[in-house]
């Protein structure tokens, strides 16, 4: 049986950030991927900000489909104003992507294997399926492998979700419409998106990623249903290239480091509640996770949950209040929420959003909305 010093269950950006990273300091490092091409199927918008990535990656020209300079936010009965936010991000390719990134880790010395599902764990090996049972030997594992975690629950974690602790997703590639591409498009309303809202990521000036995400516990439609009666009405000459459909977890946990493993990325819950987003989150941990499994496996102390804590879990807990508030919301009252931002945005150019101060604001500006959020939020 094979032994390395630490394995990786998912060649996600979360798990190819831990293994590139671990690599790098010269430990042994398997990558497993259950999929035969990283990055397929892609069940992402592909939106990522400039300045939360930027400390932990560069992102490369190759790699980025659309630059983005702002956003255009739409309210429920459909007015819209622009946040004006120059080089704020990109809409990126998730599949070359996802590669590079996994070639990052293969050229710093991880060894990487796609294919490969992951389909027992036990003691100290991992039993993986390539067409025949292997089994690999293992110092340390982190578990990179998404929502539905198996690690996670094959390691005593509680993965499962209740419906107020997802954001279940609809979205589909769409060519032959005419969008700005320079900007993202927020759209916020029940009839859009009860419990969350709807996007429009440009990939370029004749095609998008389009979808939403939906609370199952604020409408019985299916996101699906509701996707395809909102295309019908704004972009009936659409052609849809590609179908995707998943969920987001919207929940924090108290679990994710063992004895010998971590937790990353969605396998941890560190998708942002508010937004959805993932990618960042998922790089973040997963940089801080192979710097610190490395330390793990020296037999040093470590700053896992320190370090999540501070760099992600607590926007996350905050975010998670605001999302909660959200749902409080009628569309009238939505739309109050929307012109306050309205105000705020207007006629300014900004390098950076602060959403404690974006909440402070609307809170300042509606003696209403303060007293039915204040207690929700503090």
């Amino acid at each position: 049986m094979e032994t390395f010093d630490l394995i990786i269950v998912g060649a996600g950006p979360a798990g190819s950030a831990a293994a590139y990273t671990a690599a790098n300091e010269g430990i042994s490092v398997l990558l497993l991927e259950e999929h035969r091409q990283i990055g397929k199927p892609v069940v992402c918008a592909e939106g990522i900000s400039r300045s939360t990535i930027k400390p932990y990656l560069d992102i490369k020209r190759e790699w980025i489909s659309q630059y983005l300079d702002g956003a255009i936010i739409r309210g429920p009965f459909g007015d819209e104003f622009n946040v004006e936010y120059p080089k704020c991000g990109w809409v990126l390719d998730r599949i070359k992507f996802d590669a590079a990134l996994a070639d990052m880790a293969r050229t710093r010395g991880a060894l990487v294997k796609t294919s490969a599902k992951v389909v027992s764990l036990q003691d100290s090996k991992v039993v993986v399926d390539q067409g025949t049972k292997v089994e690999y030997g293992f110092k340390f594992i982190i578990g990179a492998d998404g929502i539905a975690s198996r690690i996670g629950s094959w390691l005593g974690v509680n993965t499962r979700l209740d419906l107020a602790d997802i954001a279940v997703c609809a979205q589909y590639r769409i060519d032959n419409i005419s969008v700005n591409n320079s900007y993202a498009k927020l759209i916020f309303g029940h009839q859009y998106a009860p419990g969350g809202y709807a996007w429009i990521f440009p990939k370029s000036e004749t095609s998008a990623n389009i979808g939403l995400g939906i609370s199952p516990i604020k409408t019985k439609q299916s996101a699906k249903k509701l996707l395809d009666q909102w295309l019908k009405k704004e972009f009936p000459n659409g052609v849809i290239k590609q179908r995707t459909f998943g969920g987001v977890p919207s929940t924090i946990f108290k679990h994710i480091a063992g004895e010998n493993f971590y937790l990353i990325g969605d396998a941890a819950r560190l998708s942002d509640p508010l937004s959805g987003a993932g990618i960042t989150n998922g790089i973040k941990s997963g940089v801080i996770a192979g710097r610190n499994a490395v330390r793990r496996i020296k037999g040093q102390k470590d700053s896992y949950y320190a370090e999540i804590k501070k760099n992600i879990l607590n926007e996350i807990k905050f975010h998670l209040k605001v999302r909660n508030v959200y749902w409080h919301l009628d569309d009238e009252a939505l739309n109050k929420v929307f012109k306050i931002g309205k105000r705020y945005f207007s006629g300014k150019i900004i390098d950076d959003i602060d959403m404690r101060q974006l909440v402070k604001e609307i809170l300042l500006s509606s003696p209403k909305l303060m007293l039915k959020w204040f207690g929700l939020l503090f």
